[in-house]
Formats: C-alpha cells, structure tokens, sequence
C-alpha cells in the first residue's frame, strides 16, 4: 500500500536524517549564538535598567540636596532681613532718643535763656521803676502843690510812664 501511494520509504528516512542533521547543524551554530545573543541583549537591557535606576536615585538625592540647599538659603534669606530689620529699628530708636535727647537740651536751654531774660528784664524794671520813682519824688519836692496839684502830678507821671517804652 505504501507503494501503491507512490510513497518511497527510503526518501521519507533519508529526508528525516537531513532534517536532524540540519536541526543538528543549526543547533550547533545558529541557535546556542542565537541563544548567546538573546541572553546578552537581556542582561544589556537589565544593565541600562539598573543603570537608570541609579542614575534616577542619584538625581533624586541631588534634588533633594538642592531643595534642602534652597530652602537653608531662603531661611538665611529670612534671617538677614529679620536682623536687618531688628537693627533698622534699633537705628530708628537710637535717632529718636537723641533727638528726643537733642530737643530736651534745647527745650531746656531755652527755658533757661527764658529765665535768664526774664531776671534781665524784671531788673530792669526796677531800675527803671526806682528812676521813675525819683524822678516823682524829685517832681513831687520840688513843687509844693495842693492835694489837687499833687494829684494832677500824679497823672502827669502815669501819663509818661504809660508812653515810655520798655527796653527789653
């Protein structure tokens, strides 16, 4: 039957020890490279995996190092302008106690340039009240007059002495 097929068994098996002698062959030469190649590519991509990985790591701890950086320096940045401001204020209090000081002193020289003028003028006063009071007395002796004289005197005198001007 198998001949009545046209099925020749010595072809069938000679095809079959060509099939395992190719398989044999390109086992032996194409696949254990094929293989090589396959397994080199993998460790390759696990490689630049890993490599990535710590790459990715190492760019994760050097940005937390620089926002830590940034924030130390924005801190500093508030501390200067805090002290900067504390001794701004301390600036502006020293300039207000000494002015506050500066306008005392002068307060207090002018109150005793006040004073001082005041004893000057109030002894001049008295000079001149006691030269009034002499020149009256002088007007008074010298004339001998009636109480109406003496009164009309006496106007005469508080008339002048209204005129007169104090010198300061």
């Amino acid at each position: 039957m198998v001949e009545a097929l046209g099925i020749n068994f010595t072809e069938i098996i000679f095809a079959i020890v060509n099939f395992l002698i190719l398989v044999t062959v390109l086992a032996k030469f194409l696949y254990k490279p094929f293989i090589e190649m396959l397994e080199n590519r993998k460790q390759s991509i696990q490689d630049s995996f890993d490599h990535a990985a710590d790459t990715n790591r190492r760019a994760d701890e050097k940005m937390d190092e620089y926002n830590k950086r940034i924030s130390n320096v924005e801190q500093e940045g508030r501390e200067i302008v805090k002290n900067a401001k504390i001794k701004a204020e301390a600036q502006a209090s020293d300039i207000i106690n000494e002015a506050n000081a500066k306008a005392a002193e002068i307060k207090l020289h002018a109150e005793n340039e006040v004073e001082r003028q005041k004893a000057k003028a109030l002894a001049e006063m008295k000079a001149q009240v006691a030269a009034m009071a002499l020149l009256a007395a002088e007007k008074i002796l010298e004339k001998d007059l009636e109480l109406e004289g003496q009164e009309h005197l006496i106007d005469n005198i508080i008339e002048q002495v209204g005129a007169a001007k104090w010198q300061n």
